[in-house]
């Protein structure tokens, strides 16, 4: 039986994760912040090199070990260039859209340690000095711009603020949660997700219970460009439950409630076997779930794959609507999704 979730306690998580900064690359403070929630209860993380955390529960049985991921970075940018007018051209750290971060709050993390505001601007941006035809211009690195809160108007005096070509930008959040359920926020892929196994991991501490296998937690920093789980799993680990968010869309089964099961992505099938066994446990616990696919996505449970990794990989999240956008999910999707890996922690 399923212990008692917190959902409460999970959303605390989540909204205090989501306002620490961690775009690909930068993600120290999020795992320092991940590493701290976690200090009380069994999994014990540690830091590794490459700057994921990975910390190992032993279960009632070790003759099958496994492995729950999920990834804490998330989207950003990186200044490409100082542009002669101060302003900063950017890289992208992961894919969205750069309509997506039109008029963006950003927080710029300079090499000189200091921090600094700013916005992201099409170069043309004022409705009273630019034809209606520059406005309707194509959104490019080459159109958009971070405008700095400092007094800057030439190159020479950004560098002065102790900017350099490869210091991070950071999206705002803009978290909100809603009386009703819904949550709204940036970068809910994947915090939401970390939310989702804390969720679970305190359920079984709190009721006394350990997993029926010893279980290795891992933490990515590097899943959004492809190279996250690749890494840091014991050899003898023989399945990988990989957590990520649902996509949620008019053509997709996913919703914003349930946890979805996916059967496959952009590098194809999940291992059939292990989709069946967590179809099976979500229907056997009463949870809301379904089966999707998603043609434009892949996770860290692939990356290992890809890495060699000779292990039986699934893949469950929660559903977040508008990903790599301005996101939204559920209460509902959050508790359905730590049951599931729960369940999935206490099973044979």
């Amino acid at each position: 039986m399923i212990p008692s979730i917190d959902i409460d306690k999970m959303v605390d998580f989540l909204v205090g994760l989501l306002n620490t900064p961690s775009p690909t690359g930068d993600t120290d403070r999020a795992m320092a912040y991940i590493q701290n929630a976690f200090a009380d209860l069994p999994v014990k993380l540690e830091k590794a090199p490459k700057g994921f955390l990975v910390g190992t529960w032993a279960g009632e049985k070790n003759d099958a070990p496994r492995g729950v991921t999920a990834h804490a970075d998330t989207l950003g940018a990186m200044v490409r260039e100082i542009k002669k007018n101060g302003r900063l051209r950017m890289t992208q750290l992961g894919g969205w859209l750069w309509t997506s971060v039109e008029g963006e709050g950003v927080t710029i993390f300079a090499s000189s340690g200091e921090v600094y505001r700013g916005a992201i601007m099409p170069v043309a941006s004022s409705i009273h000095a630019h034809t209606r035809e520059v406005h309707e211009a194509k959104r490019t690195d080459e159109t958009m711009e971070v405008r700095i809160d400092a007094r800057t108007n030439s190159a020479e005096e950004t560098r002065a603020l102790g900017i350099r070509v490869g210091d991070v930008i950071a999206f705002d959040p803009r978290v909100e949660v809603n009386p009703n359920g819904f949550i709204r926020s940036r970068h809910l892929d994947d915090k939401l997700s970390i939310a989702t196994i804390f969720g679970a991991v305190s359920a079984l501490a709190n009721a006394g219970l350990t997993p029926k296998q010893t279980t290795t937690f891992h933490f990515s920093n590097y899943e959004e460009v492809g190279h996250g789980g690749a890494a840091g799993f014991p050899p003898d680990m023989v399945e990988l439950l990989t957590v990520d968010m649902a996509v949620v869309d008019e053509k997709q089964e996913s919703d914003e409630y349930s946890v979805t099961i996916c059967a496959k992505d952009s590098a194809g099938p999940y291992h059939m076997g292990f989709r069946r066994e967590l179809e099976a446990l979500a229907a056997a616990n009463n949870l809301d779930y379904c089966t999707d696919i998603y043609p434009y996505y892949g996770s860290d449970g692939e990356a290992l794959w890809r890495a060699g990794g000779n292990v039986r990989v699934g893949l469950i999240g929660p559903g977040v609507a508008a990903s790599h956008h301005y996101e939204r999910t559920h209460r509902d999707a959050i508790e359905n999704t730590a049951k599931l890996i729960a369940a999935y922690l206490l099973s044979e």
